[in-house]
């Protein structure tokens, strides 16, 4: 199941309650990957920046998070004391939608925290039962409005605006769109817990290979090594990966291992690799033509 995407409103960067050291520091970007202890100790710090007691604390500036969580299966009607807090939250940021025009359910969410509910978009929440109906992992997209002074499960006022079931190739997704945005600390975030999950995917240890060699591109051979060793180890655990050893081939051939360079082409080509560009062949033959790599080969 590709993510399922339904995004109604945005937000803009207005200071509310919170002091402006904390302005737009913790999550710059979108779709930042986060655990949820974590996130919460940050907000809780906000609150406690205030005004711990009040009943309602409002946060502006940031740009959304990714959390993988477990869902309970568990659903309920928004309450209206919930919505009212979300409604005048929403005003405030000079949104004109009502919260009940936008949300209508929320889901149970379990946490390593402890379990939570978060209102989900209308538009989301019948692919949310009819995806979740025999998943429990999900990763979810969110965006953090505010707390209010309730019991634990209704403290936080978190919304999930989108969610991908398929939670791993979500992550995979996410991985590569922060690499291409050159947000390498996220992409590293998600690959790291795509590790964790499967350590044996050696898919994963090819895509931070890239990072290095990308990194070390053309000549720091310190990092072109540990984007070698890292496909080496990708090698070992996914050994059909045909794009891995295209990405070796190309780690080879900027050490100056050009016959290694083309063995992992050939490999490559052998597992049905199709994208692999002309004119990085057009470089390997200048640097050592393929008839002369077959002689030294035999």
């Amino acid at each position: 199941m590709k993510r399922i995407l339904i995004i109604i409103f945005l937000i803009g960067s207005i200071n509310l309650s919170f002091s402006q050291k904390y302005n737009g520091t913790h999550n710059k970007k979108k779709n930042t990957l986060i655990e949820f202890n974590d996130l919460e100790k940050f907000y809780e710090d906000i609150n406690k920046s205030t005004n711990e007691k009040a009943d309602i604390n409002t946060y502006t500036s940031t740009f959304g998070y990714l959390l993988l969580v477990e869902s309970t299966g568990k659903t309920r009607k928004v309450s209206d004391y919930k919505l009212n807090w979300l409604t005048s939250i929403l005003k405030s940021l000079r949104i004109s939608e009502k919260a009940k025009s936008i949300f209508e359910n929320e889901v149970e969410i379990k946490t390593e925290n402890g379990n939570y509910w978060f209102p989900i978009q209308k538009q989301l929440f019948r692919y949310w039962v009819k995806e979740m109906n025999n998943k429990t992992k999900v990763l979810i997209y969110i965006r953090t409005f505010g707390s209010i002074n309730r019991v634990k499960e209704d403290k936080w006022l978190f919304t999930i605006n989108s969610f991908n079931s398929d939670y791993y190739d979500g992550l995979w997704e996410e991985a590569l769109e922060s690499f291409n945005n050159n947000d390498a600390q996220n992409g590293i975030s998600c690959l790291k817990k795509m590790m964790d999950l499967d350590p044996k995917d050696g898919r994963n240890y090819s895509m931070y290979g890239y990072y290095f060699y990308d990194k070390g591109y053309p000549e720091d051979k310190e990092l072109l090594l540990k984007a070698d060793s890292l496909y080496t180890i990708a090698e070992k655990l996914s050994p059909d990966y045909s794009y891995g050893y295209y990405q070796k081939a190309l780690a080879k051939f900027q050490l100056g291992e050009y016959t290694e360079a083309w063995k992992a082409i050939d490999k490559a080509k052998s597992l049905g690799e199709t994208r692999i560009e002309d004119f990085i062949i057009e470089r390997f033959e200048k640097k050592l033509p393929y008839a002369e790599y077959l002689k030294l080969k035999n």
